[in-house]
């Protein structure tokens, strides 16, 4: 798949707000409020959309949210999209949405995490579209801490970067701040430290061996993205190289959705073509862009994954169900390392958020990353679905590149 990435966003340019999934409620409409005027003080235009009332859990009916949605990505005037926060069942607007059009459309960022990974994910596989996962409009205005990156910093990151992100060491443990207290809060309470942790099975599990990864990015929270493994929506296989050999229904068949997804217009953006790069995964390479370029593997299924997946708020054993049916639907194949957020989700009497994660992991034989900000806890660090990921394991450092090539 050839991915395509919107051009670097500027001042000056338009910021689409619609809330695809949940709105916006009575008693933080001042922290909406500001975030917006957040967003206009550092000179972008901010468009607000209609379908954002917070009075039940989703913002406006199904086809009006997924109209706007629509509207708002194919716009050539708006270069970027950001809900104000998840919400519950966004993947009812994903038969609605008419993915041919979005993928003849020129790229403009979607930006989100939550239940609106439920939108990334299959805008990413079924338009080649690069989106950006890890933040929302009402946590804008907070300061990141470095070495993380704002979603301003990526998407005005110049064509073919290289951002490198690692923990720093501190997260959010307890609590949350009151916005309807003081909706201008833009410092958050590191109440809590602790950096990235393996805890797969390996031999090096210590990290000694000098670990370098690299594959395409993708993922999104277990709860939303348990939902559509396997359909149409969640193929994952897309990413490497084609639909797999083994689905009959893949990418770019007919009838998915009565919006025409999957319809031959998708096809239009190469779905399952392979344009990987040549790194040798699972050795140490270099940053040069030999390393990131050309044809991995143009057999369908080929390429390598990096997954990265996060628990909203389930408890263990219902977290251990759901990646167990992920796996089973192809989710995690290709997979050379899965990456798994922090999360401030139950445990449940008889297995750990960790156990849960190798039970239905760990025979994978693959590095899984434990603690990393790519969660519902704060900070947030920023996954850019169908980026180029390279992922490093020593004893001296961990970090994360994603090259937008």
């Amino acid at each position: 798949m050839q991915i395509r990435y919107p051009r670097p966003l500027r001042p000056g340019d338009t910021i689409g707000v619609t809330a695809p999934s949940s709105g916006v409620g009575d008693a933080v409409r001042g922290r909406f409020d500001h975030a917006v005027s957040w967003l206009r003080e550092r000179g972008y235009e901010v468009q607000l959309g209609e379908c954002l009332d917070g009075t039940t859990h989703v913002s406006a009916p199904v086809l009006e949210r997924a109209a706007e949605l629509q509207r708002m990505l194919t716009d050539p005037e708006v270069r970027a999209v950001i809900p104000p926060w998840g919400g519950e069942t966004a993947i009812d607007l994903l038969p609605h949405l008419d993915m041919a059009a979005v993928a003849a459309a020129e790229p403009t960022w979607m930006v989100g995490f939550s239940d609106i990974s439920t939108i990334l994910t299959p805008l990413t596989l079924l338009t080649g579209w690069a989106t950006l996962h890890g933040t929302n409009l009402m946590d804008t205005p907070y300061e990141v801490p470095a070495p993380l990156l704002s979603w301003l910093d990526v998407a005005t990151a110049a064509p073919g970067a290289t951002l490198r992100q690692a923990s720093p060491g501190v997260h959010r443990a307890s609590g949350w701040d009151d916005w309807g207290v003081d909706p201008t809060v833009s410092q958050h309470t590191w109440d809590g430290t602790g950096g990235w942790r393996r805890i797969d099975r390996s031999d090096d599990v210590d990290g000694t061996g000098g670990l370098v990864l690299e594959g395409r990015v993708v993922g999104g929270c277990i709860e939303t993205q348990s939902g559509i493994a396997g359909t149409p929506f969640g193929r994952t296989a897309a990413l490497r190289g084609g639909s797999g050999a083994d689905e009959s229904a893949g990418v770019g068949s007919a009838g998915v959705g009565s919006a025409g997804v999957g319809s031959a217009g998708v096809s239009s953006t190469d779905v399952g073509s392979a344009t990987f790069g040549s790194a040798d995964v699972g050795s140490a390479s270099d940053d040069s862009a030999s390393g990131r370029s050309g044809i991995l593997d143009a057999r369908p299924g080929a390429g390598p994954l990096i997954v990265y997946v996060e628990a909203a708020g389930e408890d263990a054993l219902s977290i251990c169900r759901r990646l167990h049916s992920m796996r089973l639907a192809g989710y995690f194949d290709g997979a050379v390392a899965v990456l798994v957020g922090r999360t401030s989700a139950p445990d449940s009497p008889t297995m750990t958020q960790d156990e849960a994660v190798l039970d239905a992991l760990g025979s994978l034989g693959v590095p899984i990353v434990a603690d990393v900000e790519c969660g519902h806890v704060p900070p947030y660090l920023l996954m850019v679905n169908g980026s180029w990921g390279r992922l490093v394991w020593t004893e001296e450092e961990q970090y994360l590149e994603q090259s937008l090539v």
